[in-house]
């Protein structure tokens, strides 16, 4: 086991200290190593941030320093505090000049002397943080210990090196580092430290609060960061820096019924988190998802006491906790809001039977913060009962495998509708409005419900059905709109009525859009609809190798049977092919397999209804309304395509 002087000289046995240590002896300065860095020597963790503490300027001793290492050094200086910083890629070192500090009540700033060491000594906080090392030649490496930190590091114990209410009196903020310090290190607080705590927890009062968030940031950072609560609460500074985390205290009794401690509880909760995550505001949201609890405790006497909505309640005063605590107002605190607003959710289909719609609609509302939810959902199953515990984990496993199989047959996490709002104002003409919000809302709830798939073609005939009962009419109502699309198979024609797309035509084809809208009862109109930019959008990526079958309202005539032919048509997985005869077979009629070739043939939506995968029943081609060569180019395509994704 290494002496105490083996493990110093471990550590300051560098040239950085060895580089500080001549530049002090040319300047004819004191200088010691001081604070964290000392205090991790013995703790054993490694620290690149080092303080040194000099007598006299320890500005002049830090430029000095800066010129010796050259440009890989950058120097800042703060003459206002008496401090200055060299930075290097690998160390981050801190000088100030040895001195005594004096304090008003009434401010945490002190009036700064030059001292000596041993007054620099005195009016560090702790003792832990008092020792120091010297680095000057003749004394390298010796250790000055003046308050026995190095026996409290043995004992584990956090305590100031002078009078504690003189200590925190002076320095209020020495409160919080105290149970900081107690939290990361696994340390008790000294009895007399810890009642000096108690008896001055009020003039925490005169901190800002962004110094007390610093510390309570490192206290959630922490293995176990409920320490640091429970040690708040204890000593009474827990008022003072979170009313609302305080009010979760206590227990009420009525006809011998209780309630569990929803402080204690959120205690169990924040360290489960801790224990499985390192997301400091998943932490956070672990703190608070029972903050609501104490505005809506309420006592049922049919079922004893309720908390209704207190999720809803809690998510409402994140915002303003985040605020009073100087915690950051951007997408962390939203994030920790929506956790908490969410809390009950995955917890409410354990109890419940597991529909896939509330299951939907947890993804949805959930989106990529899903995992985090039920991690924390997962944390907050506490009971002494262990039986009841493995039984509800058990039952919580069952939700979330149901929420993988969801996820990956409905693809609902953060989905976006495939019709938004700007689909539907150009669609009907409207600016935004009610119906467009309406409309919109149908559409989600319909995916979300189960009761349509997450696709444009469904979605797109909703949202027509749900504008006729609104009464609009479209903005293309009686035309037949075309436009043209290039693709590696030359330029396609594409056209499409209110109802659907209408008709494909390859490069080469002779059909006249004009006798097709005579025979629709349409006018032409060269217009590119939000219908037939989807058409492109999805014709594209079918040519480039990105989607492997079309979601599109199709506009189809034909006989009865033919529009069988197509329907089954649209089944064929991707990269297969079908003979007339089997086709057949599939829609019923067996001995129809000519007339499957001719619905092949006529069909004026070759692509997005794959009439091009049918041959004949000895495997040639056949018959294709898009021309042998363009079924032989698709056909290859498709091949291609397969290919690169095998």
């Amino acid at each position: 086991m290494k002496t105490e002087h083996q493990l110093i000289m471990q550590h300051v046995d560098h040239p950085v200290m060895h580089l500080v240590g001549d530049v002090a002896d040319t300047l004819h300065r004191e200088c010691y190593v001081v604070g964290g860095y000392v205090r991790d020597i013995f703790l054993q963790r490694p620290s690149n941030d080092i303080d040194f503490v000099t007598v006299g300027s320890g500005i002049q001793v830090a430029q000095a320093v800066a010129d010796r290492l050259g440009r890989k050094a950058h120097l800042s200086v703060f003459r206002t505090y008496g401090t200055a910083q060299v930075k290097t890629p690998d160390w981050e070192l801190e000088f100030v000049g040895a001195r005594r500090e004096s304090y008003k009540r009434s401010s945490r700033n002190p009036i700064v002397e030059d001292g000596t060491l041993s007054d620099d000594q005195l009016r560090r906080d702790f003792t832990i943080n008092a020792m120091a090392v010297c680095l000057n030649a003749e004394r390298y490496g010796e250790l000055l210990d003046p308050f026995d930190g190095m026996g409290d590091l043995e004992r584990r114990v956090i305590r100031t090196p002078r009078d504690p209410d003189t200590t925190f009196d002076d320095d209020p903020l020495r409160m919080m580092r105290a149970v900081r310090f107690a939290t990361q290190l696994q340390f008790d607080i000294h009895p007399v430290t810890f009642s000096a705590i108690k008896r001055n927890a009020s003039r925490l009062t005169i901190i800002t609060r962004e110094r007390i968030a610093d510390e309570l940031m490192k206290i959630m950072r922490s293995p176990q960061p409920s320490r640091g609560w429970k040690l708040m609460d204890k000593c009474g500074l827990l008022p003072y820096v979170c009313p609302q985390v305080a009010a979760l205290k206590g227990v009420e009794t009525v006809n011998g019924r209780s309630h569990k401690d929803n402080f204690l509880h959120t205690m169990q909760v924040l360290d489960n988190v801790a224990s499985t995550s390192d997301n400091v505001w998943l932490r956070w949201a672990a703190l608070l998802h029972d903050i609501g609890k104490p505005r809506t405790k309420q006592w049922d006497p049919a079922v004893g006491w309720t908390f209704y909505s207190h999720n809803l309640v809690g998510e409402k005063m994140i915002p303003k906790i985040f605020s009073q605590l100087k915690l950051p107002m951007d997408d962390r605190m939203r994030y920790v809001k929506k956790l908490v607003g969410l809390h009950m959710r995955p917890i409410a289909l354990v109890e419940d039977v597991v529909t896939d719609s509330a299951v939907r609609r947890l993804l949805f509302d959930a989106g990529d913060d899903i995992d985090d939810l039920m991690l924390l959902c997962k944390a907050d199953i506490t009971s002494k009962n262990q039986d009841k515990v493995r039984r509800f984990r058990d039952n919580f496993d069952l939700v979330r495998r149901k929420l993988i199989d969801i996820e990956e047959k409905d693809r609902i996490r953060n989905f976006q509708p495939p019709i938004d709002g700007q689909d539907i104002m150009t669609t009907f003409n409207l600016h935004p409005s009610r119906e467009v919000g309406a409309i919109k809302d149908a559409i989600k709830d319909a995916i979300l419900d189960g009761d349509i798939t997450n696709e444009y073609a469904p979605a797109y005939r909703l949202m027509m059905r749900q504008a006729a009962t609104l009464h609009l009419a479209s903005a293309t109502s009686g035309l037949l709109c075309h436009t043209m699309l290039p693709t590696a198979l030359g330029d396609i024609t594409l056209a499409a009525d209110d109802e659907g797309l209408v008709l494909v035509l390859l490069p080469g084809e002779t059909d006249d859009l004009n006798a097709i809208a005579d025979k629709l009862g349409l006018q032409l109109a060269k217009r590119e609809t939000p219908l037939l930019h989807q058409a492109m959008t999805q014709l594209s990526q079918y040519f480039d190798g990105t989607r492997q079958r079309f979601s599109l309202p199709l506009h189809q005539s034909g006989t009865p049977f033919q529009m069988s032919v197509w329907a089954a048509l649209c089944d064929i997985p991707y990269g297969t092919t079908i003979t007339y005869r089997d086709l057949a077979q599939r829609v019923g009629k067996p001995q129809a397999y000519r007339a499957v070739g001719q619905a092949n043939h006529v069909n004026k939506l070759p692509i997005v209804v794959p009439c091009h995968r049918v041959i004949a029943a000895d495997g040639t081609l056949g018959g294709y309304a898009g021309g042998l060569d363009t079924k032989r180019f698709l056909l290859q395509l498709e091949a291609e395509h397969a290919a690169q994704q095998a």
